[in-house]
């Protein structure tokens, strides 16, 4: 039985029951509680199945960083000492080293800029999560009249 069927069978047992005003709000609570356990338990696996590509998403980006990272750090150690050297035959070298250090830059600067942007675009809200919990509250509220 899927949650539509039983969504109307509970409206069905609401509706074929005493008169709402002969009920307790014991009674009532007592009612909507296996229903309302289930209906929180679906809320959260929407919540959790709809933010997992988000996450992956974050993952991705936060990878992308992290990598740029590591590459400014073995770039600047490795390639600048080579291209200070090789610049060095052709330049004094102080400006060997500020050219390479200027390539290291922009090239670490692009990876960063790239992961940022893609962690910016993110929107972690889980929009059909609260539009449906918003639904199930307005449903509540409207057996409880």
């Amino acid at each position: 039985m899927d949650g539509r069927e039983r969504v109307a069978e509970f409206g069905r047992e609401l509706r074929e029951g005493p008169e709402p005003s002969d009920r307790s709000i014991k009674e009532i609570i007592d009612a909507l509680r296996p229903q309302l356990q289930e209906l929180v338990d679906k809320q959260v696996e929407l919540a959790k199945t709809e933010l997992a590509p988000v996450g992956k998403r974050a993952g991705l980006a936060t990878g992308l960083l992290a990598a740029a990272g590591v590459f400014m750090l073995v770039f600047l150690i490795i390639l600048s000492l080579a291209g200070v050297y090789i610049l060095d035959v052709f330049l004094s070298l102080w400006v060997s080293a500020l050219i390479v250090s200027g390539i290291l830059l922009l090239v670490g600067g692009i990876l960063g800029a790239a992961g940022a942007s893609i962690l910016r675009r993110l929107d972690p809200t889980p929009h059909r999560t609260i539009l449906t919990l918003q639904q199930n509250i307005n449903w509540i509220k409207g057996q409880l009249r």
